[in-house]
């Protein structure tokens, strides 16, 4: 990767600014551009404080002559806009030249195909990983998981890139990306709403929002070091696969006591552990007279 042509990285949010300081600690000649100075800005300090060279450029045009890879790290809503400005001009020969965006969702065809016209070879990169800030995305996205997208002649330069941040690749299928980032989103975005939820229900006993979540958290490291070790199935704890269906009944009356415009998200996760249960064979469905009983009551 550091022999092939420098490398434009355009947008410096959090995931440009990451990826631009991991490209450059590895070696790779950079040239990069935001159209907001303070986020050049950002990527200038830091890059000086590691004393890392990063070529940092106020149009984007200017940031793609002489590479032979650009990244578009911008937001999804911004891709297509910038994908055909950028198509449209006419100093750059794109024959040859890979162009990748990061969006989990959108394929490389839906926002890239004028730069595809223009004879670039396209593809999507996208890092299966929860990028809050910076600093976090730093320190998680060596060693991540990436799904392609694309061009088939874009797999060899994908292949290199993820291999330098010591990274996995797994190859889709356009059509498949949709039921992909529906996974990523359930496995990271709804995870955190069903903490928020966690830290309302300890709410009513006052415990206050930020103690709840200080207890919780050790709770989750359990549960996510169990998943490490064993399959879903096999990681579950708790009422439900021990078939205790006396506590989820207590449950039931008690989130409908306070909190009773949970009790349709609680009924709803239950039947999953239920299912999940299920699979060890430890647990029936009719286990659990409470949960029917609720669905019951919700079909009258």
């Amino acid at each position: 990767m550091t022999e092939m042509a420098k490398i434009a990285v355009i947008g410096l949010g959090r995931v440009g600014t990451a990826l631009s300081l991991l490209l450059a600690r590895a070696g790779c000649r950079l040239q990069v551009c935001d159209r907001n100075p303070a986020a050049a800005e950002r990527l200038r300090r830091m890059s000086v404080a590691e004393g890392l060279e990063i070529k940092i450029l106020e149009d984007s045009a200017a940031a793609v002559v002489g590479t032979g890879l650009v990244m578009l790290a911008v937001q999804d809503r911004f891709l297509a806009p910038v994908a055909a400005a950028l198509a449209a001009e006419s100093e750059i020969s794109w024959s040859g030249i890979n162009v990748a965006h990061l969006s989990g969702s959108l394929t490389a065809a839906q926002v890239l195909a004028p730069l595809q016209k223009e004879g670039a070879v396209i593809f999507s990169l996208h890092p299966l990983q929860s990028l809050a800030d910076v600093e976090g995305a730093l320190k998680v996205l060596p060693g991540s998981w990436f799904s392609f997208e694309g061009d088939d002649e874009g797999l060899a330069v994908a292949s290199m890139l993820v291999e330098l941040f010591g990274g996995r690749m797994v190859p889709l299928a356009s059509a498949d990306k949709p039921l992909y980032h529906a996974a990523a989103v359930v496995a990271s975005n709804f995870f955190i709403v069903l903490e928020d939820l966690a830290i309302e229900l300890m709410s009513g006993i006052g415990v206050d929002r930020e103690s709840a979540r200080q207890m919780l958290l050790p709770l989750i490291r359990g549960s996510f070091s169990n998943l490490e070790r064993q399959a879903p199935e096999q990681a579950l704890t708790g009422p439900i696969v021990r078939g205790d269906d006396a506590t989820v009944a207590g449950h039931l009356a008690a989130i409908a006591g306070k909190f009773p415009q949970h009790l349709p998200a609680y009924r709803l996760l239950a039947g999953l552990n239920v299912d999940l249960a299920r699979r060890l064979g430890a647990v029936k469905e009719d286990d659990f007279p409470s949960l029917t009983a609720a669905d019951e009551q919700q079909t009258v």
